[in-house]
């Protein structure tokens, strides 16, 4: 790779050598990338406070595109995202949207929609908005990224409930029977929440917590059944939420 600068948001971080670190960052022109930071936990690498967690650096890298790792040559502190500290619940749901952004962006291509996607996730988080609104425009917005979009609508449209195979990629028609593998009954105001709430956040205001429940479900249902590898921090954040919720 001819050397460049990029920004770039770390997605994760681990000992190397004694000395040294290996980071995995998301950038917007080369998906995600692994990086080998030399020395970086020497005082006078530039390196140690920079590269946290979620933190949005500017980097300078390069190195032979057959390489397994690209140099790390200098790197910059952009936004360090302190505001995800403030929860183990704003944490858990970084890590679900960095995992499912790295699943979207693998290395190479043109990542761009990938990159503003995660950044404004977090800068969300990081701000202190909803974390409840936000699960439900984040999930279908990287699903989109996926080429995972559910499929919501049906016609004619009904306010019946409706049946949500799995499988299928989303709601059924109309009186079709119960079909076979995994499938849920959606009501047709949880189907209206995950067909609109992205065009017009306004309708998660006030929202009922059971309606937004059975939204949230049927997409973390959804995610299981369609990756290979699900979130692992998807489990851990539901947890906790049930937990606060009592």
């Amino acid at each position: 790779m001819k050397r460049q600068t990029t920004p770039a948001i770390v997605l994760r971080r681990w000992p190397w050598s004694e000395s040294s670190l290996a980071v995995r960052v998301l950038t917007p022109g080369n998906g995600t990338l692994l990086l080998r930071a030399k020395g970086a936990y020497k005082a006078k690498s530039g390196h140690m406070g920079v590269l946290d967690t979620w933190a949005l650096v500017e980097v300078e890298i390069g190195g032979p595109l057959n390489s397994d790792f690209q140099q790390l040559y200098r790197c910059r502190l952009l936004d360090r995202m302190s505001g995800l500290s403030n929860s183990p619940e704003n944490l858990a749901a970084a890590g679900l949207f960095g995992e499912l952004a790295e699943l979207a962006a693998p290395p190479g291509p043109d990542s761009g929609p990938v990159f503003r996607f995660l950044l404004r996730v977090l800068q969300t988080i990081h701000q202190g908005f909803e974390l409840d609104d936000l699960l439900c425009t984040g999930l279908l917005d990287a699903l989109s990224l996926l080429g995972l979009d559910p499929q919501l609508s049906v016609e004619p449209e009904t306010e019946a409930p409706l049946w949500f195979h799995y499988e299928s990629g989303g709601v059924l028609p109309l009186d079709s029977p119960r079909p076979e593998g995994h499938s849920r009954r959606i009501t047709n105001g949880a189907r209206h929440l995950l067909l609109n709430c992205r065009e017009n956040p306004s309708i998660l205001d006030d929202l009922e917590p059971a309606l937004q429940e059975e939204a949230l479900t049927i997409l973390g249902e959804f995610l299981h059944f369609h990756l290979e590898r699900p979130p692992r921090a998807w489990d851990a954040l539901r947890q906790r939420q049930v937990t606060l919720n009592r």
